[in-house]
């Protein structure tokens, strides 16, 4: 018994120790000073009184919070406090805190607006940023054109952070919304992506526009195990790779991409799992599904109705999966590795092609699984390159193919298809199903406070 009172009696003084500190537009300097200064303690926050804070350049948010009471820098009522204006935010730490802040017409200064990392190798652990918002924050001084200039939105770095419930539109100078930054030796991220809602991105006429790249091409041989579920992809247009990514052992799962001219792309890197994704496209231009490159990857769950593009594509290869003796200047990490190992199952395709074996190179898919999927709307649109060497890569099993002409199956020229497909008719069910998927993203994801994604949400709701 008498432990026990100590401890209570402990845990009482911890948390009687916390502060708050409150500032207005006026108090930046010595907010800027709080901030950095490495002294605040766990439970501590920091609360901005309405206004906009302007120009407050470089800023540091750092110190060690501990698990269930982080050190938290917030708005006193969401959405009031706005930072604009020239600003590199770098937070480096422990269980740190951005809530309910409002990013509007900033931009960074150099490369990342807001980074995960301290100095070089100084990373964030364990760091949260949620209910925020970062919209339309271009640099003035950039064009919106390929080679006019580009800077990061946000550059995840370190290891278990979560960005989560915040919203992100109107980029329109070139570079990403959101990059997941791997090291050699600080590989194994652990983030998590959760529940946001991105926005528009116009298109941006080139490369450089993703919204999420996890990875880059030099690291993509390394496992970051970052998670990326339940957020919706709001007419996310930048270019043709929506998501990119570039490093193994990831997870995508329960996100919704509507009316996006792009896809979700296993651009390098091995072993992930796509899984209960939806794809809407309306038939729009540019819209397309999953793209499969390289190995090991479970696509499963997904449901991809009316894009224009692909529902989904599977690429021939240049180059086998490197391996610690390959030389990579021989074979660069850029380039496209063979698929193989991939397996493809329980999706369904609605008005959507399949394209196999596109792209050059001679190294063909190599035991891929394609069983219980369905292919299924008005017309068929398969599209198989190279049938001859494509075709012996695939296992095509159990799987349902329901167009209005039933006899649409018997005129594939693939025997190896037909064999892996039955006619059925279309499915009672998917209109609901649909309705419980995008119901699930969309009224769960963004900061609820902005006025923005309300709009955005209702345009979703009612044009189904």
């Amino acid at each position: 018994m008498k432990k026990l009172c100590v401890l209570l009696l402990l845990t009482v003084s911890l948390f009687a120790s916390a502060k708050e500190y409150t500032f207005s537009p006026g108090d930046v300097q010595a907010m800027k000073q709080l901030l950095g200064s490495g002294n605040l303690q766990p439970g501590d926050a920091v609360v901005l009184k309405d206004g906009t804070y302007h120009n407050l350049e470089e800023i540091h948010f750092t110190g060690k919070g501990v698990s269930g009471k982080p050190i938290v820098w917030r708005a006193e009522n969401p959405g009031k406090a706005v930072i604009a204006g020239k600003l590199r935010l770098k937070i480096y730490g422990e269980y740190l805190q951005l809530e309910d802040l409002l990013f509007y017409k900033a931009w960074a200064i150099g490369h990342d607006m807001i980074d995960f990392q301290g100095e070089k190798g100084v990373y964030a652990s364990y760091c949260r940023m949620t209910r925020c918002v970062i919209d339309e924050c271009n640099d003035p001084q950039k064009g919106e054109r390929p080679n006019e200039g580009d800077e990061y939105w946000v550059g995840l770095r370190g290891t278990n952070n979560r960005i989560d419930h915040c919203y992100f539109a109107n980029k329109r100078v070139g570079g990403l919304v959101l990059q997941v930054w791997l090291s050699a030796d600080n590989h194994l991220n652990n983030h998590l992506i959760d529940h946001n809602f991105f926005g528009e991105r116009q298109p941006y006429g080139g490369n450089g526009a993703e919204i999420i790249r996890i990875g880059h091409s030099w690291s993509s041989q390394l496992e970051s195990r970052t998670i990326v579920e339940d957020n919706v992809f709001f007419r996310c247009s930048g270019e043709n790779e929506i998501i990119s990514v570039k490093s193994c052992h990831n997870v995508l799962r329960r996100n919704l991409f509507y009316e996006s001219a792009g896809g979700l792309v296993c651009r390098h890197g091995h072993y992930n799992v796509i899984e209960s994704n939806i794809f809407i496209g309306h038939n729009q231009r540019g819209t397309a599904g999953i793209r499969i490159i390289n190995q090991g990857h479970t696509v499963y769950d997904n449901y991809i109705k009316d894009v224009k593009s692909f529902g989904l594509l599977v690429r021939v290869g240049v180059y086998e999966r490197p391996t610690s003796e390959t030389d990579v200047k021989q074979e660069p990490l850029t380039s496209y590795h063979r698929v193989e190992n991939v397996d493809i199952a329980y999706n369904t395709f609605l008005n959507s092609s399949l394209e196999l074996g596109s792209g050059r190179g001679e190294k063909m898919p190599r035991n891929v699984r394609f069983a219980h999927n369905l292919f299924a709307g008005q017309t068929p649109d398969l599209k198989i390159v190279r049938a001859e060497e494509i075709l012996p890569g695939f296992l095509f099993l159990d799987n349902e193919w329901a167009f209005s002409d039933k006899n649409s199956l018997l005129s594939v020229p693939y025997e190896q298809v037909r064999e892996g497909f039955r006619p059925v008719d279309m499915p009672d069910g998917l209109n609901q199903g649909e309705k419980e998927r995008i119901d699930a993203c969309i009224f769960t994801a963004g900061s609820t406070w902005y006025k923005a994604l309300k709009e955005n949400v209702n345009h979703i709701d009612t044009n189904r």
